[in-house]
């Protein structure tokens, strides 16, 4: 009897897929999608795409977006990834006010709650704080330098969010270990 399996084909290297991702606006206005390095946002009160504006000295992502969030006021958005950047914007006008490098990978990303602070994990665990700035409409603010607030020790944080008054950090990982840390404006 002939063995008439089907053979499955060999991928050459580590093939990881980013994820699609999918965040709305917290008043509904839009609705932002990651796939791989595209980012596309969708004006749902004008029913049209919006087209993004990256003035921030770089090009939008050129890898996998692995986190992407709107601040609680809903007038900033985040998105980071593989390409090592966490990248800022305006949402009244889609435009990008701050790139932020990062040594390592980026995989998670979330704003404070005062829209001052945009917070970052990297692919070994630590949690990175960047203050957010924009000198005025016209110009776009330069890179800050992050400073490191926590770390999980080797494990990818998958998650990560601000508490209601804004007083704590919660970050979740890879190994199943949820972290509450006090959070104080005074480390930058």
């Amino acid at each position: 009897m002939e063995d008439n399996a089907v053979e499955e084909p060999e991928l050459s290297g580590a093939a990881e897929f980013a994820p699609a991702l999918v965040a709305a606006h917290p008043h509904g206005n839009s609705v932002a999608v990651a796939i791989g390095p595209e980012l596309r946002v969708f004006d749902l009160r004008a029913g049209h795409p919006v087209s993004l504006s990256d003035d921030c000295g770089g090009h939008s992502h050129s890898d996998a977006i692995r986190a992407i969030c709107f601040s609680v006021s809903g007038a900033l958005f985040a998105s980071a990834g593989d390409d090592k950047l966490v990248k800022v914007w305006k949402t009244d006008s889609w435009r990008c006010i701050q790139t932020i490098t990062s040594e390592k990978r980026v995989s998670a990303v979330v704003i404070s709650n005062d829209d001052l602070y945009v917070s970052f994990a990297d692919k070994f665990g630590v949690v990175w704080l960047v203050t957010l700035r924009e000198d005025s409409a016209e110009q776009v603010s330069v890179d800050n330098k992050p400073v490191s607030i926590l770390g999980h020790y080797c494990s990818i944080i998958t998650s990560m969010k601000f508490s209601p008054d804004g007083r704590f950090i919660a970050t979740a990982d890879r190994d199943f270990k949820i972290r509450v840390s006090h959070y104080s404006q005074r480390i930058l």
